[in-house]
């Protein structure tokens, strides 16, 4: 398959004609060309890179993303200078949330030094990226030789969401994320449980994904022609295996910060209703903006409030839908074979949906696997799902950082901007559960599909 635009060329008898003709009918392509894919990525990193040299003019506003950057350079130094992780003060004002993954993101720029963090930071993510796509790219080569490329799609979304993708560490989620749906085609259950704790690590919010993958767990061990105790070890075989690193290393910095850590995760019940959630979109369009006020919450991030918001409420509300969704999700899962990529872009789009704290890097971990759903998918529904992609990503960017002070003071169109993608959100994730419910199996009946999963001991890999 190229990279470029393709006609569909179709045969039949044209009225009046008596006979048949050649009719040209446009059709959306397929893939991401590399030039385009390129474009974007340079787009995003420039005005990163620009900002964190400092001194170059017309950078401000994409240096709007880098905040939160100083603090983490802050936690870096005080680790290297031996003080406890997840310690009193370690990140200032601010509690350090983030799992002990993130630490192996932010001691590298430090030796660049404080005042150059911030470019070390960009640069570190640069090459992480650069790195990281063409090795995902060749595992997708070894597991479905043939089929349509991913390089190129990754790289283009990651690019689309801007200068955000390289002063967070969440595009190595969303690369970690789209190699474990690949491991779960495969059969690689144990392997696809490994890297989801993984990119849980750096972000908690990736775990969410054990969940389809726990129900095709015991999918396939309830299908075992052998007796119970052998079944419910293959049921628990390769979760047990997947977490046993990752637990050891959360007992391990739990004991080592005399229960810092844990404190620290309970942080995350003192967030209010974030602005760019979706949640907040639809109380906005309700209040119609009435007596509606903007304020940072005691982690940093902006929320809204207001007496007519009743964000509780809201909040619930999309909680409880949300863990509706996710079991629609896993009943799928244990009914039928269901595209990994799908999976995985169904429920992480779920659950950035019904979160009240949804933060623009959140698209870097989804995006991926959403060019993976794509390209599973195939047909007439691929390219307008991958294209969808980059579309997200580009509205995401245009609201955050470009139009983030248009969004803080509730002015038209930053809020238009945030509302249209999260309004594209919800359709994607909506068509991504519609195909779930209505093709349960998935068969590469176009060229470019990557198919259905492969079972252990069952088909040869396409």
């Amino acid at each position: 398959m190229t990279d470029h635009p393709r006609d569909t060329i179709h045969t039949g008898p044209v009225a009046g004609n008596g006979g048949s003709t050649r009719a040209r009918v446009p059709q959306t392509p397929r893939s991401i060309p590399p030039w385009f894919s390129s474009l974007l990525f340079i787009a995003a990193a420039a005005p990163a890179v620009a900002f964190g040299i400092g001194g170059i003019p017309h950078t401000a506003r994409a240096g709007l993303a880098a905040g939160g950057l100083s603090s983490l350079a802050v936690v870096a130094a005080s680790l290297v200078a031996g003080h406890a992780p997840y310690s009193q003060g370690l990140q200032g004002t601010v509690p350090f949330i983030y799992p002990p993954g993130m630490v192996a993101f932010i001691l590298a720029p430090l030796f660049a030094g404080k005042a150059h963090y911030v470019l070390a930071f960009a640069v570190e993510m640069v090459v992480l990226i650069l790195v990281a796509v063409p090795l995902v790219e060749s595992y997708r080569k070894r597991i479905a030789p043939g089929q349509q490329a991913l390089g190129w799609s990754l790289l283009a979304v990651l690019g689309a969401v801007g200068p955000l993708t390289l002063y967070r560490a969440d595009p190595a989620i969303g690369l970690l994320l789209v190699a474990a749906a690949i491991a779960w085609r495969q059969g690689n259950l144990t392997g696809s449980f490994l890297l989801v704790f993984a990119a849980g690590l750096i972000k908690d919010y990736a775990w969410v994904e054990l969940l389809p993958l726990a129900a095709t767990q015991l999918k396939t061990a309830i299908n075992l022609a052998r007796p119970w105790p052998a079944r419910l070890w293959e049921a628990l075989r390769p979760p047990l295996l997947g977490f046993l690193p990752t637990g050891a290393l959360l007992v391990g910095v739990d004991i080592w910060s005399s229960g810092g850590l844990l404190r620290s995760q309970l942080h995350n019940f003192d967030r209010g209703l974030e602005i760019e959630s979706v949640p907040a979109t639809l109380g906005m369009l309700l209040t119609h903006l009435k007596g509606l006020i903007v304020t940072r919450g005691a982690l940093g991030s902006m929320q809204i409030s207001g007496q007519g918001l009743h964000p509780a409420l809201l909040a619930t509300t999309f909680a409880a839908l949300g863990v509706l969704l996710l079991m629609l999700i896993a009943g799928l899962c244990l009914t039928g074979p269901i595209s990994p990529g799908v999976a995985f872009a169904a429920t992480l789009g779920v659950a950035i949906i019904a979160t009240p704290v949804l933060s623009p890097q959140y698209f870097d971990a989804l995006l991926p696997c959403l060019c993976l759903a794509a390209a599973e998918l195939g047909g007439l529904v691929g390219p307008y799902l991958l294209w969808g992609s980059v579309s997200l990503g580009l509205l995401t960017q245009l609201e955050f950082p470009y139009l983030w002070t248009s969004v803080l003071h509730l002015s038209p169109l930053g809020l238009l901007a945030l509302a249209a993608r999260n309004l594209l959100l919800i359709t994607v994730v909506i068509a991504l559960l519609v195909i779930g419910v209505l093709r349960r199996r998935y068969a590469p009946t176009t060229a470019g599909g990557l198919g259905e999963p492969v079972p252990r001991g069952g088909a040869t890999e396409g």
